[in-house]
């Protein structure tokens, strides 16, 4: 500091002004001295303010001595301010003497004390506030600290308090010898997504490319594996520069929070430790909330400076999340303090965070989520136990799963295989879940999860073993086989849920042409209620064509379908086609409602084998025509055939009948040109369904010739009705239909 020089100035406070002034300027600073006074020993001065012009800068002192015997400087209070880049304000203040060491070897300098020093420094959208600063350098040793010290910014902000940071002489060089916390405060904040620009639709929505799922992880798991190699590359030079050998930190009450809109996540206080030894860091992570007889869930990291694998042990437990810092309400936690993690497991990187092997357990108990993708409402207590024995590339291009098991009560899954992307996507693995009790697979579901199936008892057994391999270079060499053994059956179901009700009149709730829910009345007796026998055969064979083709011989589950849906999912890396069967899709407009969750499928499983069981496969068909959605706010083939073609179920085509079946994946959408007149794709389209289904042997030659020559319109010649607004999409390739 200026005030440094006081030390050895002795004479009139006119000569003290002016010494202090002359060597400001000296370095680009200007100085101005309010009071000078003399005491016993001491020279004292007041009101000492230093600027930089044009630098925005500006230090005010309250008060200094300087010892005339030993040259000790004091300051007591003041205040610094500034903008912009400090480090040209931190190169004046050093001036010529920065690197100036006396004949030991050690930096040349008096003792020193400061302390009551506030600084506030704005950089940009950068903002740094310090509270109650103190520094101290006796005998060459260098001791800072701080009440508080706050970095804030736009996407991060940090918060210390009790900072205490200590420096000494090492190799001759200045290196930090120790750093103190007794609270510290990370926050991150994601920034909004900027706005895409407007994109010109493609002119068939189905057959533009869609990024793979997979190659998404892949990017982010990339961008990880580059930020952790950037990480390291400026970390290690830095502890090796700055930390002495015997270093420590200790970081008490360690707290980070992430927020990203709706979505975020705390943890701590812990406490954050780390040694510097002559050839590795070690780092540990404890939370300070120790609970009584609990070994606390403690992670550690040894980082070698000269080069090697990075080894992370995680380890202990089990603790409440709570206890982590983990908040009520974050990622739709609830009853946190309830809720335990335990876990024991070691992660090694390679020197170059190319690669990862792990191998570890993890427990988790009484954890309780409210989220929309499981279900409408909350889900828990739901527990499970993991091991996890896998080998990875960090870019994603390669994840070998030598073994896996996840427990959830009594049912148990098994995985393992092999994916890489380096020379083409590749997948190889199995999954496996060992033959269970029906009922303990049910019990096994957490509350919340499937809560109509709360009163169903099932008995019997369930077992799944998949099989796949997929090659890009090969796909027609992909190989996928299912084995599903179900046994279940129903035993008990409360009345309100039993599929006989669907034999008399009933009441459901349908989404209205403008989006809103509404309850209609449905059923055998009821006005729009068309009976199988008064519904045109051909409709039956437009529905196994397009929807189910073995819906007469499956027991509510097409696993061969099943088995093609995951093969092109393969090929095309992401969800791209369903299995869902005739039965399925009755369960779910019949007991369920709108919401896409993992519960709603669930139950979906087993209202299915509720149906297939109480009712024969004519009821179903029966049913399932008389409730399918076919057109905004339009329920039923009699009410749909009425609409689109002005005639009776009974009447209905062939062509009429194939146009009904071919929109049920997207009922709400239009193929009529403003004519009223099919669109000419999708008079193609029914036109290969129809060979189908003379292939299948559901209709003769005559009706074949007959259907080709069909012409489709909407209702009838001259009618006054105006067709739907025409969907641009192209219809769907006849080879994404369910094999016979």
């Amino acid at each position: 500091m200026l005030v440094l020089s006081l030390a050895a100035l002795v004479g009139a406070p006119a000569l003290v002004r002016g010494k202090v002034e002359r060597e400001a300027r000296a370095r680009g600073f200007e100085a101005e001295v309010e009071t000078v006074r003399f005491g016993l020993g001491k020279v004292w001065v007041r009101d000492v303010r230093v600027t930089a012009p044009p630098e925005d800068f500006e230090l005010r002192l309250d008060a200094a001595s300087v010892s005339l015997l030993s040259g000790e400087v004091n300051v007591v209070g003041g205040t610094l301010k500034g903008s912009g880049d400090p480090q040209r304000i931190l190169d004046k203040l050093r001036g010529r003497q920065a690197s100036a060491t006396d004949e030991s070897g050690n930096r040349s300098g008096r003792d020193l004390r400061l302390e009551g020093l506030s600084v506030r420094w704005v950089r940009g959208a950068e903002r740094f506030d310090v509270l109650g600063a103190k520094a101290s350098r006796i005998a060459g040793a260098v001791t800072l600290g701080a009440e508080l010290a706050r970095a804030t910014g736009e996407t991060r902000s940090v918060e210390a308090r009790g900072v205490v940071v200590g420096l000494g002489e090492q190799d001759g060089q200045r290196r930090l010898l120790r750093l103190e916390t007794s609270a510290l405060e990370l926050v991150l904040r994601a920034q909004p997504d900027a706005p895409e620009a407007p994109r010109t639709p493609a002119p068939n929505p189905r057959a533009a490319e869609t990024k793979p799922a997979s190659a998404q992880a892949s990017h982010e798991t990339a961008a990880l594996a580059e930020r952790l190699r950037t990480l390291r590359a400026l970390a290690v030079p830095l502890i090796q520069r700055h930390l002495a050998d015997g270093a420590s930190l200790a970081l008490d009450g360690v707290s980070a929070r992430i927020e990203g809109g709706a979505e975020n996540l705390s943890f701590g206080p812990s406490r954050l430790s780390l040694i510097r030894e002559q050839e590795a860091v070690q780092v540990s992570l404890t939370p300070s909330a120790n609970e009584a007889g609990v070994t606390p869930l403690a992670l550690r990291l040894a980082l070698p400076l000269g080069g090697g694998p990075v080894h992370v042990v995680a380890r202990g437990g089990p603790v409440s999340l709570s206890s982590l810092g983990v908040r009520h309400g974050q990622l739709g936690l609830r009853d946190v303090e309830h809720a335990t993690l335990a876990a024991d497991g070691v992660a090694d990187f390679s020197d170059d965070f190319e690669a990862v092997d792990l191998d570890g357990k993890l427990a988790l108990h009484g954890l309780r989520l409210e989220r929309k993708e499981l279900s409408p409402q909350p889900v828990g207590p739901w527990s499970f136990e993991a091991s996890l024995k896998a080998r990875g590339r960090l870019d994603g291009t390669e994840l070998r799963v030598l073994s896996s098991e996840v427990h959830f009560g009594e049912v148990r899954a098994e995985l393992s295989g092999l994916a890489h992307s380096r020379q083409g996507r590749h997948v190889e693995g199995r999954l496996r879940i060992p033959l269970s009790g029906c009922q303990s697979v049910v019990d096994a579901m957490p509350s919340g999860l499937m809560p109509l199936a709360r009163g169903m008892k099932l008995s019997g057994s369930f077992g799944v073993d998949l099989q796949v391999r997929y090659d890009e270079e090969k796909p027609k060499d992909t190989r996928v086989a299912l084995s599903v053994q179900n046994e279940c059956r129903v035993q008990e179901v409360p009345s309100e849920l039993s599929a006989r009700r669907f034999e008399r009149p009933f009441a459901r709730e349908v989404k209205a042409p403008d989006g809103t829910l509404v309850t209609v009345d449905g059923g055998p007796g009821t006005q729009s209620w068309v009976p199988l026998d008064d519904v045109s055969r051909y409709m039956e064979t437009a529905v196994l064509i397009c929807e189910d083709g073995r819906f007469h011989t499956h027991a509510g589950f097409d696993f061969r379908a099943l088995e093609s849906a995951i093969k092109d999912d393969l090929k095309q890396g992401r969800f791209a086609r369903g299995a869902s069967t005739v039965s399925m899709q009755l369960a779910k407009n019949l007991y369920l409602g709108q919401e896409k969750t993992l519960g709603r499928k669930l139950q979906e499983a087993l209202f299915t084998m509720l149906l297939e069981q109480q009712l024969d496969k004519r009821r179903i068909l029966e049913l399932y025509l008389n409730i399918v959605e076919l057109g905004p706010g339009l329920y039923g083939v009699g009410d749909a055939a009425q609409y689109y073609f002005a005639t009776p179920a009974r009447s209905l085509t062939l062509g009429q009948s194939l146009y009904l079946a071919s929109i049920l994946p997207n009922p709400t959408a239009s193929h009529f040109s403003p004519n009223g007149k099919l669109s000419a794709g999708w008079q193609n389209y029914l036109r290969k369904l129809m060979h189908i289904a003379h292939q299948r042997e559901r209709i003769d030659d005559a009706e074949l010739e007959a259907g080709l020559a069909e012409e489709l319109a909407f209702r009838v010649p001259g009618s006054p009705a105006l067709p739907p607004e025409p969907d641009p999409a192209e219809p769907p390739s006849p080879l994404e239909l369910g094999d016979d």
